[in-house]
């Protein structure tokens, strides 16, 4: 580590500590040629100039263990108690004894204590016994050691009442702890045994393991616990307790790391983004106007704890064997990429929502970032627009996919996977859904407790929502209650008094960080789509057992040609969405180089308001009236029976309203340039009538018009 003096400018970043003026502080942000600063015990910002901090005398960025690179003596975490001043106090007089032979405030010395008489070894033995005929245990040789380090600090006083923490396992060999942990560990998920078979299995497992240093006499007296011995220690360091523990409780308790736990940290809005999936504990209607259950995936940003996207989607059970299960589905893949695609755009207000869920009337920055970016002149929702740099996810299936790996590469986004069973690594999002819990979830109709024996009676026959409006209500309660609702772990260093909600902290942390907006083009929303590699023929080209066609003279150029890609066997890249498959997607790898719409050959007889799993539903039952899967006529026949299906509903007042099946959330991408039909036409605005404001709670609540066909919406 560099000394005094030998920092550079490059050297010093965001989250260092530094000392200044005598005090210990953080490093929060850089303004031109001043850095501001965080003092750690009062919480109080200052802006100093850079170049006068690095070149102050003792300057230097401190270690790990908040101790400075130059300091002598290894500074205490707290300041001493009056206590702990006393027994230094009592130390220093037996340090001054044992260093001068005399007392302090002594003229003559003590028996044993003769300077000139006795050697400091006889003194450490005097004073060993002194102490211990008053009940204090304490070796010569630690005697020794506390002098040395006593002298070491220039007779400080403070260093004697450092203590090292005592180790679990006291004298015992930490390799043989490791091991009785693994052993442990081992049976975590299995039947329970006895201190007795951990015990011999260690001794295994040492054996095993130490071939070679057992050999040496005292090496294997050190490796070698005796019963007794290894008992004590299963007790001591807690195994014991949590051999015994009933099964599913140890299970648990495995699935943790061991601490000091290490939680996210960010600087800066999108720097780290928690995503995560967790069921919703919702009944809602299905797209076949059963009841079924829901989960919900959102995205958490660590430095703000704002909510990015957050999506519902249904959980259905599939009929058939694991792996070939037909009509289920949970979160895909492809839910996933449509969650981060929300993390670029601002989340739209609607017309029934209520006007405090605007961005305009709520604690965001709502000026700049309409200045930087146009869609916020729009009627938006008070959910800041977060970009993910880092996402911490786990290693479900979803996750894992070829699919969003590639959309996050291509939007920039780095993937960490969170550990195996390791809620900890996501902290953040696990308390989140606490709070969707209590704030959201039991609040909601079709709620159905914490668990199955809190559910209560005749919950599927109650009024239930569509999956869709429960994403509706979702994104208002995001917008109007988390964003807006003070957080006790939200504090800003220029106001560590006061406690902020996620939309605050946006505020606090955006003028440091600056906002870019950084729309989905439409190139970019067509890679979001899911792939297919096809071959052309005359009839056209096959997704998902749906034949796809386009009068497109490019297409008929690209009949029974190769596309020159080798990995994909000359086949064509063409891409899909699940949710909208009446369209898609054809590259043209050969000649324009650009995409080419293809549209279902059956689409006339389909309403635009069906989806893959319908599809796949359908295909089924035309498959279990032993028709073809490939008979696409059939299989749209019983697609339109399926969505007829959809207006049974469970409740008079649900058969009489719409049912739209779930077709994920809508890809805000920046549309192709167009042709402005108003260019050269010149306003006068002064003449135009500003919408009056409505006065609510002694504050202007902004209330965009409502469009004429907001009630049919």
């Amino acid at each position: 580590m560099n000394g005094p003096g030998a920092f550079t400018p490059g050297q010093v970043r965001l989250g260092d500590r530094v000392p200044w003026l005598g005090r210990t502080h953080q490093v929060v942000a850089f303004q031109g040629s001043n850095v501001v600063l965080l003092a750690e015990d009062t919480s109080t910002p200052v802006e100093v100039l850079y170049a006068a901090m690095v070149s102050a005398p003792g300057f230097a960025v401190l270690d790990g263990d908040n101790s400075p690179v130059s300091a002598p003596l290894p500074a205490l975490d707290d300041p001493p108690s009056k206590a702990q001043r006393k027994e230094a106090k009592r130390w220093h007089r037996h340090m001054k004894e044992l260093d001068t032979g005399l007392l302090p405030g002594s003229r003559q010395p003590r028996p044993g204590y003769e300077p000139g008489e006795t050697t400091l070894a006889e003194r450490y033995a005097c004073k060993s016994r002194e102490l211990a005929a008053a009940g204090v245990e304490i070796s010569a040789k630690t005697l020794e050691s506390m002098r040395l380090k006593w002298k070491r600090a220039g007779e400080n006083p403070l260093v004697l009442i450092e203590r090292r923490p005592r180790e679990v396992g006291h004298r015992t060999d930490p390799r043989v702890i490791e091991i009785m942990r693994e052993v442990v560990m081992g049976h975590s998920r299995g039947s329970g045994v006895d201190i007795q078979t951990i015990w011999e299995e260690v001794l295994d497992v040492v054996q095993d393991r130490f071939r070679t240093e057992l050999e040496d006499p005292q090496e294997a007296q050190r490796l070698l616990l005796k019963r007794a011995t290894f008992y004590r220690r299963m007790e001591d360091t807690g195994l014991a307790e949590y051999l015994a523990a009933p099964t599913r409780r140890r299970a648990q308790r495995a699935s943790k790391p061991l601490p000091p736990y290490r939680p996210s940290h960010a600087r800066r809005p999108g720097e780290v983004v928690q995503i995560d999936t967790s069921p919703l504990k919702v009944k809602a209607i299905g797209d076949d106007a059963q009841v079924i259950s829901a989960e919900l995936t959102s995205a958490i940003d660590v430095a703000s704890r704002s909510n990015c996207a957050v999506m519902v989607v249904p959980v259905v059970t599939g009929e058939g064997s694991p792996g070939k299960r037909i009509g289920g589905r949970a979160t895909r893949a492809y839910d996933l990429v449509l969650l981060l695609a929300q993390c670029f755009a601002p989340l739209a207000w609607r017309p029934h929502w209520d006007p405090l869920a605007l961005a305009a009337n709520s604690a965001l920055p709502y000026e700049d970032l309409r200045d930087a970016d146009e869609r916020f002149a729009r009627a938006v929702a008070a959910r800041p627009v977060i970009h993910p740099r880092t996402v911490i996810i786990d290693q479900g299936s979803p996750y894992l996919s070829e699919h969003f790996k590639y959309v996050c590469d291509m939007l920039d986004i780095t993937i960490v996977y969170a550990r195996k069973d390791t809620p900890t690594d996501k902290p953040i999002k696990e308390r989140f859904f606490r709070t969707l819990g209590s704030r959201f979830s039991q609040h909601v109709a079709g709620w159905t407790g914490t668990g199955f024996a809190h559910r209560g009676l005749g919950v599927d026959k109650g009024p239930l929502y569509p999956i869709n409006t429960l994403q509706d209500l979702a994104e208002q309660w995001v917008a109007l209650d988390y964003q807006q609702t003070p957080h006790k772990g939200l504090r800003s260093p220029f106001t560590p008094g006061l406690v902020l909600s996620p939309n605050e902290m946006y505020a606090q942390l955006m003028p440091m960080t600056g906002y870019r907006p950084r729309p989905i083009t439409a190139a970019e929303a067509r890679e979001l789509l899911i792939p297919a590699w096809v071959k052309i023929s005359d009839k056209g080209i096959t997704i998902e057992n749906r034949t796809y066609r386009s009068s497109d003279r490019r297409m008929r150029l690209l009949i029974e040609q190769r596309s020159g890609i080798n990995e994909h066997h000359d086949r064509f890249k063409a891409r899909y969405n699940p949710y909208h498959p009446e369209v898609a997607y054809l590259f043209d790898h050969l000649y324009s180089q650009e995409w080419i719409e293809v549209e279902f050959i059956y689409r006339g007889l389909l309403e635009d308001g069906w989806t893959q799993d319908l599809w796949e539903r359908a295909t089924a039952a035309v498959v279990d009236n032993e028709g073809r899967k490939d008979d696409q006529l059939a299989i749209v026949k019983a697609v339109r029976a399926l969505r007829r299906s959809l207006g049974q509903g469970p409740s008079k007042a649900q058969r009489n309203a719409p049912k739209i099946p779930f077709q994920g959330l809508a890809v805000d991408a920046e549309p192709e340039p167009a042709v402005d039909p108003y260019a050269g036409v010149s306003i006068d605005v002064e003449a135009v009538t500003a919408y009056p404001p409505l006065p609510i709670a002694g504050r202007e609540i902004h209330r965009p018009p409502v469009p004429d066909d907001a009630d049919a919406s």
